[in-house]
């Protein structure tokens, strides 16, 4: 009996240290100055171009806050150099996916922090992870009203919103004399619902009427949705979704919406979106973060050494890109620990008055989410300044 025992202590010891090992999440990372920031983008699949956009800016930006010299942070009592390392996770342009890469990162990386990501829908589904979690999160382009609100104080965003965003379509279009608009929505997904939602409050309230007419991200034969739009003869057709999807159904409508303006959100600005539409006479304008031709310095400036480093200009996701990494680095500076979550996400909250490619950036307020200008793009052989639409205005 007592060889026995003796027998099966080992195996006793090892039962009791399991559930160590396991609540930990795998080994305690060493903390030696370096911030460990998981990014979530899709890199691959329908919004490819806003990953890979988005991520250069990132990549910009982080060479240029090494450039010019990163903080000093305090770790075991000691002030050491702070180093950037930048975790990135595709999610394929999949809300489930999104969901994954952020508890990867947060249970499997440790991060400290997350960025991404730029569809509404995905980011709402990383939000979920980080309010779980309790890491703090900060998306580049995510315009649904209700993210941050639904995320809670972990999560925050540099863009302006949908409540701006559609406001500021419905005056456009009201201020050219389209009366009667056609609102062509998503239904799958976050952002293009509540996109059209303020963009029709605002038309009607305005003296407008309108129509809606749906359709769904896998869609790809929008033939119907083009005749019924075409029944209706509006004044202005209005696309509340995404380049992917705009720009086909825009091209299978060449001949139906003949001599019809279209106008869309920042949903459709992207490079792509010039390619998918085809021969079309069409007069298509947008809103929008950034224009890389605006009559702006710094922003000038930045699309001159993006274009050297990658090759192409600059969309409005490459401008946010490199702005959320600023604010980041702003927030680090200032935390009283931000190796701390709570610590960095508070610090995060009470960002003000940070200087970005894309305007102004202030979080310090209930919805964590900036007061900004936005840039109406008009598509002309690509995307061209047309009108800044300062905060608030029209």
């Amino acid at each position: 009996m007592l060889r026995t025992l003796r027998s099966l202590l080992p195996l006793l010891a090892l039962a009791l240290a399991l559930p160590l090992v396991t609540a930990c999440g795998g080994d305690e990372v060493k903390n030696d100055g370096t911030l460990r920031v998981g990014v979530v983008l899709p890199m691959t699949g329908a919004q490819a171009t806003y990953g890979e956009e988005s991520w250069n800016g990132i990549k910009l930006a982080q060479s240029d806050l090494e450039s010019a010299g990163l903080p000093t942070v305090r770790v075991g009592g000691e002030d050491v150099p702070l180093k950037l390392n930048l975790i990135l996770r595709d999610e394929v342009s999949k809300k489930q996916q999104a969901a994954d890469n952020a508890k990867s990162l947060i249970e499997g990386e440790q991060v400290h922090v997350l960025l991404g990501s730029v569809a509404s829908s995905h980011t709402k589904a990383i939000f979920k992870e980080a309010k779980e979690s309790e890491v703090p999160c900060i998306s580049p382009a995510s315009t649904n009203d209700t993210l941050t609100v639904q995320g809670g104080p972990y999560t925050s965003r540099i863009c302006f919103k949908d409540g701006f965003q559609g406001a500021v379509l419905a005056r456009f279009s009201l201020d050219q004399g389209w009366k009667k608009a056609a609102i062509v929505v998503d239904k799958a997904q976050d952002y293009s619902v509540g996109l059209a939602e303020n963009y029709e409050k605002t038309f009607k309230a305005g003296g407008g009427n309108a129509s809606m007419h749906y359709y769904v991200t896998e869609d790809t034969d929008f033939s119907n949705v083009v005749q019924n739009v075409a029944n209706d003869n509006p004044d202005v057709i209005f696309i509340s979704g995404y380049y992917a999807q705009a720009g086909p159904m825009i091209k299978q409508a060449k001949d139906k919406w003949a001599g019809k303006p279209i106008i869309g959100g920042d949903g459709l600005d992207s490079p792509e979106l010039i390619g998918l539409v085809g021969d079309t006479n069409a007069e298509i304008y947008l809103t929008s973060h950034f224009a890389a031709d605006a009559p702006d310095e710094q922003v000038q400036n930045f699309a001159k050494r993006y274009k050297e480093r990658f090759g192409k200009s600059p969309g409005a996701m490459a401008a946010l890109g490199y702005d959320v990494l600023g604010v980041l680095l702003d927030a680090v500076k200032r935390a009283e620990d931000p190796f701390d979550p709570e610590s960095l996400a508070k610090a995060i909250r009470e960002t003000k008055n940070v200087k970005g490619i894309t305007g102004t950036i202030s979080l310090d307020n209930e919805e964590r989410t900036p007061v900004k200008d936005a840039v109406i793009v008009k598509v002309a052989g690509g995307l061209k300044f047309h009108k800044l639409i300062p905060a608030g205005g029209s």
